[in-house]
């Protein structure tokens, strides 16, 4: 298993993103969501967008009540990104697609080492 360096931590506050490349020409995304560090590819299975540009916020879920009947949507705790160019939503922890279980974004763990934020290469579904 390699590392990836990303950058120090005071370089990645709260709320802010890094996109980095690996030696095999792939990229990953790092995002400091509420002080907690999520690695996913950058690359949407839909269309290959830049996933990591969208935006992040709770997943959207809803309930079927009956027919004829509006769905109760909230959001929930679980956070999920969506690609700025189709809104395809993935939840951030686990890479997987929230309207498909069978499609899902490799995610990575991330590792701060005396400061230094890195992504370990193996991704976190191995």
């Amino acid at each position: 298993m390699s590392r990836l360096e990303v950058c120090h931590e005071r370089e990645l506050a709260d709320g802010d993103r890094r996109v980095v490349e690996t030696p095999d020409g792939d990229e990953i995304g790092v995002l400091n969501v509420d002080g907690e560090y999520y690695a996913i590819s950058n690359q949407c299975a839909h269309m290959g967008g830049p996933v990591c540009k969208g935006k992040v916020q709770g997943a959207l879920v809803g309930e079927y009540t009956g027919p004829g009947e509006r769905i109760n949507e909230s959001f929930s705790d679980d956070l999920a990104i969506a690609c700025p160019w189709h809104g395809w939503d993935y939840d951030l922890e686990t890479g997987v697609h929230l309207g498909d279980d069978d499609i899902s974004l490799p995610t990575y763990d991330v590792v701060v080492d005396d400061g230094r934020i890195y992504v370990e290469l193996s991704s976190a579904d191995e």
